[in-house]
């Protein structure tokens, strides 16, 4: 785990230097060792320091690593092989590979780039990778979009960033950097970018099935995506609420022979937690909750928002439980994380998808699909840049892309009973009864966590102290941050 970067000069200035200040930017993402590589020279060292006294070289391109190891095997990038360089930030899940692993397999290719499309199209993991490759880079993300990864460009520069403070550091508008599109390959030179989409989440046909069959292949799937995100590890944490979602990882971890820690947070006062610990009992895995006070809150905001980039309320009032369950992982030894985001996309759990349904059932598959197209830039990144802060891997069963593609291929009517479903997620309810979850999970009301924690409660109390409205204070802190620090 860690954290890549790269740069191209459009007019041939030596991009050394601010591929250093992107890396100590960025050094909160691994601070176990820190690599710099050219097309022809590659140095890493322990300490930003010592990487930084010892770079005499010059190009007007290069890649930079941040490190921090999580599985014994991890190495400190980036990696030389044959004529080209390679950053490869992230996991393979199936085939259980290792990153060197990959590269070995590059090495045997003369066509990078064909081998690049085998990458995308066949490794199923959650990554982002860039090679270079004489004075041009080949830049791939897995289809699903769970490594962070921004691309962005100015007057002087393109430039590449597992987050986007390191593309502001060289002064490149926010309005001119993206989330780097999940499923595509780009080839980059001084001259211009190129995409290609390579394997994408696409809209699927639906399927006229039996609800026993999408029982049985919805067991199978995520039974699936569990065991392999699960294979390397023998100790490892779940964000629990005792809702739906993580209550069915909860229970096919232990299926898989792994007894995830299951930690809750909430405010002081709610229920919720004895709720949580309540199911956690039930199904006999070890449970941890906290509580935390407004001055939590308030603390934690300012993290959170230099974390997720953005002055955005709703993000934040998430994002703050999220920041507490990744800092308690941290803190009990748990380097990787499992999280349940994706399911009220791909099922339907929205109170919003009711209301696209009274229009058309069109209308309410479309929506779905739109918000499984874009959960890269919309959870995702937000979680695993917040669980990286901590020094924890984020894994999300939920979105293995077979999974996914077959949760889009369900028609809605599986998910959503009628117009005024007040539970909806239908199937994945049946599922859970399936597997053996006491009634009180498979018959609860979503309660979103921003409102199960009373987190977005405490927001609002804030900002009303300071006479602000909500999304205002979130405005002024965000404007307030120290960005390079």
């Amino acid at each position: 785990m860690g954290s890549l970067v790269s740069v191209i000069s459009k007019h041939g200035e030596n991009v050394i230097p601010e591929v250093a200040k992107m890396l100590r930017v960025l050094r909160h993402r691994g601070k176990e060792a820190y690599g710099i590589s050219t097309d022809k020279t590659l140095t890493i060292a322990k300490k930003i320091d010592e990487l930084e006294e010892s770079l005499d070289m010059s190009s007007d391109v290069a890649l930079g690593h941040n490190f921090s190891r999580i599985l014994p095997d991890d190495i400190p990038q980036p990696i030389e092989r044959d004529d080209f360089k390679i950053i490869f930030e992230g996991r393979v899940f199936s085939p259980l590979m290792r990153k060197e692993d990959i590269t070995d397999l590059m090495s045997q290719f003369n066509n990078i780039e064909d081998i690049a499309k085998i990458i995308i199209n066949n490794v199923n993991g959650s990554f982002s990778f860039i090679i270079l490759k004489g004075k041009r880079l080949l830049v791939g993300r897995d289809p699903i979009g769970g490594v962070p990864l921004y691309f962005g460009s100015n007057e002087r520069f393109y430039a590449l960033a597992s987050e986007r403070k390191a593309l502001w550091l060289l002064g490149i508008k926010n309005n001119h950097i993206k989330s780097f599109p999940p499923g595509n390959l780009a080839e980059i030179d001084r001259n211009g970018v190129k995409f290609q989409p390579i394997k994408i989440l696409k809209k699927p046909r639906k399927k006229a099935l039996g609800e026993n069959f999408v029982l049985g292949e919805l067991y199978m799937l995520l039974l699936k995506s569990i065991r392999e995100r699960t294979a390397d590890l023998n100790r490892v944490s779940l964000a629990f609420s005792g809702g739906l979602d993580s209550s069915i990882l909860a229970v096919l971890m232990k299926k898989c022979g792994i007894t995830p820690l299951l930690i809750s947070v909430s405010l002081e006062g709610t229920k919720e937690l004895e709720y949580a610990e309540k199911i956690a009992e039930e199904i006999n895995l070890p449970f941890i909750a906290k509580t935390y006070t407004l001055d939590n809150v308030e603390e934690t905001l300012r993290k959170v928002l230099w974390l997720i980039e953005e002055a955005n309320a709703l993000r934040a009032a998430i994002c703050i439980p999220t920041f507490w369950v990744a800092e308690i992982s941290s803190k009990m030894n748990c380097k990787v994380a499992f999280s349940g985001q994706g399911s009220d996309e791909l099922f339907a759990g929205y109170h919003k998808y009711l209301n696209e349904l009274k229009r058309s059932e069109e209308n309410a598959e479309q929506t779905l699909y739109h918000d499984v197209f874009k959960l890269h830039e919309n959870s995702l990144e937000l979680d695993e840049k917040i669980y990286s802060f901590h020094g924890v891997e984020i894994r999300f069963p939920y979105m293995d892309f077979n999974l996914a593609s077959f949760a889009l291929s369900l028609p809605i009517t599986l998910k959503i009973e009628s117009e005024e479903d007040p539970l909806r997620k239908r199937i994945l309810r049946k599922l859970a009864k399936h597997i053996g979850l006491p009634p009180e999970v498979y018959l609860k009301p979503k309660k979103a966590i921003q409102y199960g924690t009373r987190v977005n409660k405490a927001l609002k109390k804030i900002a009303k102290r300071k006479k602000l409205s909500m999304r205002d204070f979130i405005n002024q802190v965000f404007k307030e941050m120290e960005w390079f620090i």
